[in-house]
């Protein structure tokens, strides 16, 4: 049992707090940006704000200990581009991945630092799963995915076998990617859509079959399944 500090005090750090209990730890409190929510309790007849990020960057850089008496740190912040700035900021600091126990993991999955995987996820055979990535509740990585550091997988999304997201990209809820296609880093997926072609860096795709609203032009269709 390890006493966590959720980093994020809105939404997601509730859902996230959840979590640090449902895999068998504690929560410590939570850490926000602003400061004025020092105190402010986050759930209801739950934890509260402890610290500002401010504060515990500074404890960070100091090398003290976490505030709040905390062993670890559970990433709780919904930006992508955020989460993956505060999982650097943490450097060395311990920053574990969170499993769901209603979750799936196959043993030769790899899951990255600040990685949490909500309950009914599955992570099948030889898939890699990057540092600071969110796996929404039901979300579906199948076998020799790769996910990038700090992408998001929505509620309900799947992956087919071989497909590549990109860093920071996002994979609306309900969306599928059929196997062997990219998703290209920052690249958003809405919701619902049915991707069969690569999906360059920075674009936005929709529709079944997806396509481009903005951004670049995508790829051609991805390989047929081996």
């Amino acid at each position: 049992m390890t006493a966590f500090l959720v980093w994020g005090g809105g939404g997601h750090g509730r859902v996230v707090a959840d979590l640090v209990r449902a895999a068998g730890h504690t929560v410590t409190g939570f850490v926000d940006r602003d400061p004025a929510k020092w105190g402010a309790v986050v759930e209801p007849g739950g934890a509260a704000v402890v610290a500002s990020e401010a504060e515990l960057l500074q404890a960070v850089a100091a090398g003290a200990p976490l505030p709040a008496g905390a062993g670890a740190v559970a990433l709780a912040v919904g930006n992508n581009a955020d989460r993956a700035r505060c999982l650097a900021a943490l450097g060395g600091r311990a920053a574990p991945p969170l499993v769901h126990p209603s979750a799936v993991l196959s043993p030769s999955a790899v899951l990255g630092r600040g990685t949490v995987a909500f309950a009914r996820v599955v992570v099948n055979a030889a898939a890699v799963v990057g540092d600071a990535v969110i796996l929404n509740t039901g979300s579906i990585v199948e076998h020799d995915c790769r996910v990038g550091h700090g992408a998001h997988l929505s509620p309900a999304s799947s992956l087919c076998g071989g497909v590549h997201v990109g860093d920071g990209a996002w994979i609306g809820a309900g969306a599928t990617v059929i196997p062997g296609v990219r998703v290209g880093a920052g690249a958003v997926v809405g919701a619902g859509a049915t991707v069969v072609r690569d999906v360059l860096p920075g674009a936005t795709v929709a529709g079944v079959p997806a396509r481009l609203l903005s951004g670049t032009a995508p790829g051609p269709p991805g390989p047929a399944h081996p």
